[in-house]
């Protein structure tokens, strides 16, 4: 009896979010952050071609509407400005839902704490090793660069915001959703650590559905890294430099490749 009675007390009393509120909480913000994308991309769309509102408006040109909206998903310009503002909602939201579970501060919640030169160079150089490895498997493989990518750089006029949202905006709101948020409450419930790394990783590898399978098993092997580079050194920062390290590697490289 007692026992059963401090377990409740200890739930009771845990700060952090449970298993299905973190769930139903992180799915809200990828919710969030997708509508915010689709207006700014609407937005843009709507400043360099305002027709595009009559022509789905019209139901007897979906086809041709359909054709328009396509076009600008692989469109670099159209997709920065829809990522940069949508990542910046999304972290702001995951910020206030980290601040409701008291007495923790949002730092100590999502581990914001600053990591050490030397730990930050370590992780950084492990990144490098897994990308000359996932190079050297893909030019032994002979598989050719994404069509995604491939169609978004030869669609882009403004490089530089491009790479600001591939570099800076989608690592900050990826690892502060899926290793921040996501991976404090659910390793804290039944699943675990194992099973917050897997899930986490798996949930982080889904959402990139524009890439083949390949690339897609990838992501899912290097979100388990970077899991584990957040947990060993206790600081968010380190898995969003080595996402931001990949990001921009990979944009220089389809850079050079044009």
């Amino acid at each position: 009896m007692d026992n059963s009675s401090s377990s409740i007390a200890t739930n009771q009393t845990d700060p952090y979010w449970g298993f299905w509120a973190t769930v139903v909480l992180g799915i809200l913000v990828f919710l969030v952050f997708s509508v915010a994308q689709a207006i700014g991309l609407f937005a843009y769309i709507y400043s360099v071609d305002p027709q595009v509102l009559s022509a789905i408006g019209d139901h007897d040109s979906t086809n041709s509407a359909e054709q328009l909206l396509n076009q600008y998903m692989f469109n670099g310009d159209a997709i920065a400005v829809a990522e940069i503002p949508a990542a910046i909602i999304g972290v702001v939201l995951i910020l206030w839902f980290a601040s409701m579970r008291k007495p923790l501060t949002i730092d100590q919640y999502l581990d914001l704490a600053l990591p050490d030169i030397k730990t930050l160079l370590m992780f950084l150089g492990l990144m490098i090793l897994i990308m000359v490895a996932m190079e050297s498997v893909n030019y032994l493989l002979q598989r050719p660069v994404p069509e995604f990518m491939i169609k978004v750089y030869a669609n882009t006029q403004n490089l530089p915001l491009l790479w600001i949202a591939v570099s800076v905006a989608a690592p900050f709101f990826e690892e502060f959703l899926f290793r921040g948020f996501l991976l404090e409450g659910l390793s804290r419930s039944r699943l675990g650590v194992t099973g917050a790394i897997v899930l986490t990783s798996a949930a982080w590898a889904v959402i990139h559905m524009q890439y083949g399978w390949f690339e897609i098993i990838s992501i899912f092997f290097i979100g388990i890294v970077l899991c584990i580079a957040k947990i060993k050194t206790k600081s968010l920062y380190v898995p969003v430099a080595m996402h931001m390290l990949m990001n921009l590697a990979a944009s220089i490289g389809m850079e050079y490749s044009q």
